[in-house]
């Protein structure tokens, strides 16, 4: 099979590898769509340091089940599949406090998050486990479905972690895929006013298209004082979603009493300034959240199969696996948002 092999910090090569064969409790999937992911990105770049070369990247996709091995009872050869990048034994303690993505003998097909890494999808055929597979609405296109997992992380933080209720007013700082598609989860979980903060004036058109109902270009006027323009009350939830410290400390200054914030997109190191007696006084609530579960992936897909959210509405480009290094360097340019890879 064809699979793009990222040999070490900037080359990729796509180059004939060995198809695998499942074993027990393993199915062959042929890839139809995958989506870049910034993780992809920063292990090309080299800005992520837990890569261990050669390596196939690639965790956001779907495709249609080949081959099973021994032992899979639920799916079979022409299942058409969406695939979760985060592998759960199911048994350990972690799993069994309801916190499958950190699971002690899990592993990460193709991603970040987990020691154990499997190979991703950024090939024709990949290798996972039975419990990863979900099944694809018939309704549901290969390209959206590729897009269950950002849609499902975006429904654990928003919804079942920060706990958005109808009618809130939200600030996201980041009109990034995350961004957009926490923009468009939230117009469908019936929020008051989505503000959205980002510093391209590009990517803030787009999420107006998408539902937002106030953007912001904090390189043109101080996000604070434009917040505080258009919620004199102050927003009932801070979503930080643009990954920098910049956005995680600018979080904390946009609160009010009560605000809620979600420190969603920093997975980089690094420190930021915050006042634990501004958190006391208003009463900040503080979460976060990482990768996604079991019961979010179901929660997406059935948000698909209703047609309530389309992740397609956010890709802007698509490439051939042999164009994957196009691809990658295309993570780097100003307009564009979710890039597909289509072997």
């Amino acid at each position: 099979m064809k699979a793009a092999v990222l040999e070490e910090v900037r080359k990729v090569t796509v180059r004939e590898i060995p198809t695998p064969k499942p074993e027990q409790g393993m199915a062959l999937v042929r890839v139809r769509a995958c989506g870049v992911c910034l993780t992809d990105y920063k292990a090309y770049s080299g800005e992520r340091n837990n890569v261990t070369f050669p390596v196939i990247v690639g965790h956001e996709f779907s495709g249609v089940v080949e081959e099973v091995g021994k032992g899979v009872s639920q799916f079979r050869p022409g299942d058409e599949v969406v695939v979760s990048p985060t592998v759960s034994c199911g048994l350990c303690s972690n799993c069994r406090r309801g916190f499958p993505h950190y699971c002690r003998y899990g592993a990460t097909i193709g991603g970040d998050g987990m020691e154990k890494v499997l190979p991703g999808a950024f090939a024709e055929y990949v290798l996972v486990p039975e419990q990863a597979l979900y099944r694809k609405p018939s309704s549901v296109s290969f390209e959206a479905a590729a897009l269950t997992e950002p849609l499902a992380g975006c429904y654990k933080g928003l919804i079942e972690y920060s706990g958005m209720k109808v009618g809130e007013d939200l600030v996201i700082i980041g009109a990034g895929s995350m961004g957009l598609l926490l923009t468009m989860l939230a117009h469908r979980a019936g929020a008051g006013y989505i503000v959205l903060l980002d510093v391209d004036s590009w990517r803030l058109e787009f999420a107006r298209k998408l539902h937002a109902t106030y953007t912001v270009n904090i390189r043109e006027v101080d996000p604070v004082e434009a917040v505080a323009e258009i919620l004199p009350d102050g927003p009932d939830l801070v979503f930080e979603a643009a990954g920098t410290l910049e956005a995680a400390e600018l979080a904390f200054r946009l609160t009010r009493r009560g605000t809620r914030v979600n420190e969603f997109g920093v997975t980089t190191g690094g420190e930021i300034s915050v006042s634990p007696r501004d958190i006391h006084f208003r009463e900040t609530r503080v979460d976060a959240s990482f990768s996604v579960t079991p019961r979010a992936m179901q929660a997406a897909l059935r948000l698909l199969e209703r047609n309530l959210v389309d992740p397609t509405k956010i890709i802007t480009h698509q490439f051939s696996l042999e164009e994957i290094e196009a691809a990658l360097l295309m993570m780097e340019k100003r307009k564009r948002v979710k890039v597909m890879i289509i072997p």
